[in-house]
């Protein structure tokens, strides 16, 4: 199959799982929920989760174990759809993969920060365990990132934190990790979908090439943003961004990142289409 049928079956299929999300009265009346029995019960009342949440009883639900159920729920439907693009022969499913074994490895480091790391076994998913790569209780086994490195070995994920090796810091490591992990995140994203030698008619439908530019622009607009505020200059702006999957030309890049401050970077995004798609929204910051 072409991988453009492929992409359209995949979007369909992703559109019908758009369509049964929460709206966002049902999200304000489960904020409104002030204790954890009462928030299981709203949500055992959702079909959206009322197959997930089957077994808890909720006068005796506990967050750790609402947050384990709804993310196996969330993994299932995901992987529904991923099973669906496999079958056209696509990458969609490892880089679904490849992102929950990024998420945990975010969250050991996260509880390393912490000086905890061994309570990462408490949220541990155990039904990841059978469809990733890593070895998810030898990562909670670990207490160091020397430990964590020789549990990555021989992984992309082991070699995107090799610069890491040699640290005896046990706090701070995830602000150090963040960068190289979301570099890899987005290498392996991008390489879903490359670039076509030649897009297609305005008229077509938007490609996962497209959808992919999109979410890489609406990142890389938001940190030079935030690094345009606290007065970064164009070249070393530049040199932290990653601008290999855009809709914006390199002229539109150099007007951004030329600008002289903040102000003067809105009024040349606002030449752009993200910045006429944010024209008809009320926002005091890019995030």
């Amino acid at each position: 199959m072409p991988i453009s049928k492929a992409s359209n079956a995949v979007l369909a299929k992703a559109r019908a799982l758009y369509g049964h999300r929460l709206t966002h009265a049902e999200y304000q009346a489960l904020a409104e929920c002030r204790t954890m029995p009462e928030l299981a019960n709203a949500l055992k009342a959702k079909p959206l989760y009322a197959g997930a949440l089957s077994d808890v009883t909720p006068a005796t639900a506990r967050r750790s174990n609402l947050e384990v159920d709804l993310r196996k729920s969330i993994f299932e439907r995901y992987a529904s759809l991923c099973r669906f693009e496999m079958s056209a022969g696509e990458t969609v499913y490892r880089y679904f993969i490849f992102s929950c074994d990024l998420d945990e490895i975010t969250t050991w480091l996260r509880y390393l920060d912490s000086g905890r790391p061994g309570d990462y076994l408490f949220v541990l998913p155990d039904f990841l365990q059978k469809h990733t790569q890593l070895d998810l209780y030898a990562l909670a086994n670990a207490r160091s990132v020397e430990d964590l490195l020789k549990v990555l070995h021989g992984t992309p994920y082991g070699e995107a934190l090799a610069p890491l090796a040699g640290t005896t810091a046990t706090v701070g490591i995830l602000a150090q990790a963040a960068p190289l992990l979301e570099k890899l995140r987005h290498e392996v994203l991008v390489s879903i979908a490359p670039k076509a030698k030649r897009r297609g008619t305005g008229g077509s439908q938007p490609s996962v090439r497209n959808y992919l530019e999109w979410e890489c622009d609406c990142t890389m607009i938001s940190n030079a943003a935030r690094m345009k505020r606290i007065g970064m200059a164009p070249a070393q702006i530049r040199a932290a961004l990653l601008l290999d999957c855009t809709a914006l030309t390199k002229e539109q890049w150099d007007a951004l990142l030329t600008a002289p401050d903040l102000a003067a970077f809105h009024e040349q995004l606002d030449k752009t289409a993200y910045g006429r798609a944010l024209a008809a929204e009320t926002y005091d910051h890019l995030r």
